[in-house]
């Protein structure tokens, strides 16, 4: 039996998951809702909302937070792009990528389609990050050319979606066969020279998957051995870990919008500062010590565009260093491109491989920034950075983290219509949820207030 065919198998055979399984999977939920609030209203955002309904055409499904409709793959598109677009969305270490932006929105478009499978839609979300995570993880990821999360996330979509459906365990498996052959097999995230919207075509590969779910179901056969090529996959690996444990309940969040690989430098730089009370001037020197994948990142330390600046290490300090954690959530504020102080510090960021840290990869992202000061020099070194299993980012946190990146684009009673339906979520019911989904965001007036500042 080929490996595609026993995870169609597996899959269909799950009834339920255990409630620490449910747990982890409601607060994905929240948390791709949170990155979709500040998603829809940026530039790619909007373009991939308008370009999903010139391709997929108008329907019946709602696109979040706004008055457009689309067809269930249009809307697909659209929400999917709008979680990933700032960078903001969950992660997987084992996967090294981010299975929320896809799942997530494509199990909520199928209940939108049909209602009556709301009762099964988080069971449905944890078994795609079950599916995803597992293929992507039994990969050598150490000598992948891309970490690209688009090369997998579109079998996760359609095994989830697949579940929820009632989908024949072969249709599933055609499905996963035929969504990794179209699967995206060039390195589209930030490595680079050109910012972009594309997102690791986690949006494209998520549609790719439900179009190959409907054509599994309509007969349409794939390559079942595609998971059974042991220069690519070890096949072993990926049915004892689908296997052993909920995979959902290791999912990591961001606190901060940028590549993962940049988090552990953020979090020494902060405690840095914190613990000897520094300011901007003080600093005359940066180094950061890391692994060769974060050294891939473009890194440049004036990016042209926000796209960009989410995959430089230098930059994203040197906004850390003077504007402080908030300004990373998000990181949309385009004066940051060009504020003296932010380029001042990113210029002097020096970046060194260091071969023990590297060896921690992808397990692990780890980080040492040594921030100079004249004569002076203070180290900090963080293995787990802020969102990680092991140093959490619980329901409180992320609650926080939603009311940051909702206030600044929802009027105050919308984002307490919203978070009541979250909690209604959080505590079983998910209807709530799609019917608040389903209205417009109602822009705040500006005002001249302080923006809403994230403590965690």
């Amino acid at each position: 039996m080929y490996t595609c065919e026993k995870i169609g198998r597996l899959v269909s055979d799950i009834v339920d998951v255990p409630p620490s399984a449910m747990e982890a999977t409601r607060r994905c939920i929240l948390d791709a809702v949170s990155a979709a609030v500040p998603g829809q209203a940026t530039e790619g955002g909007k373009a991939a909302r308008n370009g999903a309904i010139a391709v997929w055409g108008k329907g019946p499904i709602p696109i979040w937070l706004s008055s457009a409709r689309s067809t269930t793959l249009g809307t697909v598109f659209a929400n999917s792009a709008a979680v990933s677009m700032l960078d903001l969305d969950d992660g997987h270490r084992a996967a090294a990528g981010h299975p929320g932006a896809s799942i997530v929105p494509s199990v909520v478009a199928a209940v939108h389609e049909e209602p009556s499978l709301a009762s099964r839609a988080t069971t449905a979300i944890a078994i795609g990050y079950q599916v995803g995570v597992s293929i992507a993880a039994s990969r050598d990821l150490r000598t992948l050319d891309t970490v690209d999360t688009g090369r997998w996330c579109g079998q996760a979509a359609a095994a989830a979606v697949g579940w929820l459906k009632g989908a024949s365990p072969r249709a599933i498996a055609e499905a996963i066969a035929a969504s990794g052959t179209i699967a995206p097999m060039i390195a589209t995230a930030g490595f680079t020279q050109v910012g972009n919207h594309v997102k690791e075509a986690i949006p494209h590969a998520t549609a790719n998957g439900l179009v190959c779910l409907h054509l599994a179901q309509a007969g349409f056969i794939a390559p079942l051995d595609i998971l059974d090529d042991e220069s690519y996959f070890n096949s072993r690996r990926l049915v004892d870990m689908f296997q052993k444990a909920w995979l959902i309940e290791s999912t990591y969040f961001k606190p901060y919008s940028c590549c993962r690989f940049i988090h552990a430098s953020i979090d020494g730089l902060l405690k840095i500062t914190a613990d000897r009370n520094l300011s901007i001037q003080d600093i005359t020197k940066i180094r950061v010590e890391t692994f060769g994948r974060a050294l891939s990142l473009p890194n440049q330390k004036a990016p042209n565009s926000l796209q960009h600046a989410q995959y430089s290490i230098p930059f994203c300090l040197g906004v850390t260093a003077a504007r402080g954690r908030d300004a990373l959530v998000p990181m949309t504020d385009p004066s940051l491109l060009t504020d003296p102080a932010v380029l001042s510090v990113s210029s002097l960021v020096d970046l060194v491989f260091d071969a023990d840290l590297d060896s921690q990869f992808s397990a692990a992202v780890p980080s040492r920034i040594t921030v100079s000061c004249g004569d002076k020099s203070f180290s900090e070194t963080v293995m787990t950075p802020l969102g990680e299993p092991s140093n959490p980012m619980g329901w409180d946190a992320l609650f926080e983290k939603f009311h940051v990146l909702a206030s600044p684009h929802l009027v105050s009673r919308q984002e307490a219509d919203l978070r009541r339906a979250l909690d209604d979520m959080r505590a079983g019911d998910l209807t709530p949820l799609l019917i608040e989904l389903s209205r417009p965001a109602a822009m705040p007036e500006k005002s001249s207030s302080p923006q809403t500042v994230m403590r965690i």
